[in-house]
């Protein structure tokens, strides 16, 4: 609560605002039940005032006791899992596109990282590659487009911005990834491993052992720098805020 409170969010909808009988998962309400919410939150504005709204699933995640079953699915909980919540996903959409205010609407689709499946990935860079999909009636492209820029969450709000035409300077760690002319990359971390990607490029570097532990492509070894520079700068960064 405070994080959010500390990064500028003016209401948040918590496990507490569901009644205890809709608490029924280990992390409070039902994805169903939290994009009903939403949904409703969303549609009951009248007015044309932008909004900015954050939802985050939470029965995709263990223990996968989820109120669906698939046949499908059946005997492999962690997919039965996801099917469910991509099935609320869908149904929130669906809601949204018979609303008037669609037509402005852009929705972002994002996961964190890997978390249950593949259960085992051994390479760092292959546990932290999710995708990110742009949709909504806001958009004027008619047909799907696949942008292969590398980039990391982070980059999501100066992309945003640019599409709308703001200035994103406010901030740093962030680029355009619908920019040509942006650098293209994506960084991710671990407590011990810092990784860089890059179009040719991929390396994964032990920051406790002090040693390369994954390096594709063909000039990774090089990005050791980049990679210590970037976290040299984010450290900064935060110790000044």
């Amino acid at each position: 609560n405070a994080y959010l409170v500390s990064g500028g969010y003016d209401k948040i909808v918590c496990d507490k605002d569901f009644p205890i009988a809709e608490r029924t998962s280990k992390w409070g309400a039902h994805d169903h039940l939290v994009f009903n919410r939403a949904s409703d939150d969303a549609l009951s504005h009248t007015d044309d005032a932008p909004r900015f709204t954050v939802i985050q699933t939470s029965s995709s995640h263990e223990p996968f006791d989820v109120p669906f079953s698939s046949p499908e699915w059946q005997g492999h909980p962690q997919k039965n899992a996801f099917a469910y919540t991509d099935n609320c996903l869908d149904d929130f959409l669906n809601r949204l596109k018979r609303s008037p205010r669609y037509g402005c609407t852009l929705a972002i689709i994002v996961p964190d990282h890997l978390g249950a499946w593949p259960l085992e990935l051994p390479e760092a860079a292959q546990r932290h590659h999710v995708p990110l999909v742009i949709t909504g009636g806001a958009l004027k492209q008619d047909a799907p487009k696949i942008i292969d820029t590398p980039g990391a969450q982070t980059d999501i709000a100066a992309t945003l911005l640019g599409i709308a035409g703001k200035d994103a300077s406010a901030f740093p760690f962030s680029k355009n990834l619908l920019d040509p002319a942006a650098p293209r990359y994506a960084v991710f971390t671990e407590p011990s491993l810092i990784g860089i990607v890059t179009d040719t490029d991929t390396l994964v570097y032990n920051c406790d052992a002090h040693r390369i532990e994954e390096s594709h492509g063909t000039d990774a070894e090089s990005l050791v720098h980049s990679c210590q520079a970037y976290l040299q700068a984010t450290y900064k960064a935060v110790t000044e805020l």
